[in-house]
């Protein structure tokens, strides 16, 4: 595990550390699960990364992401 520090916006906060409660977990587990769905489930992000992957090995820049 790494130890990163974010911010979240009051409900949100609030909604992670209530189901993490409710499915007798903690908000870490939460956290960590949603942002896996999350990330896994966007097949642009996925390119990009592969792209990416690939012009670090070629020497090239890597590209722009598509989204803000």
């Amino acid at each position: 595990m790494v130890k990163r520090e974010y911010e979240l916006r009051e409900p949100i906060a609030v909604a992670v550390e209530k189901y993490a409660t409710f499915i007798q977990s903690t908000p870490d587990h939460v956290v960590n699960s949603a942002l896996k769905i999350v990330i896994w489930r966007d097949v642009e992000f996925r390119r990009w990364r592969k792209q990416t992957q690939a012009d670090r090995k070629d020497g090239h820049a890597a590209p722009k992401a598509g989204r803000v």
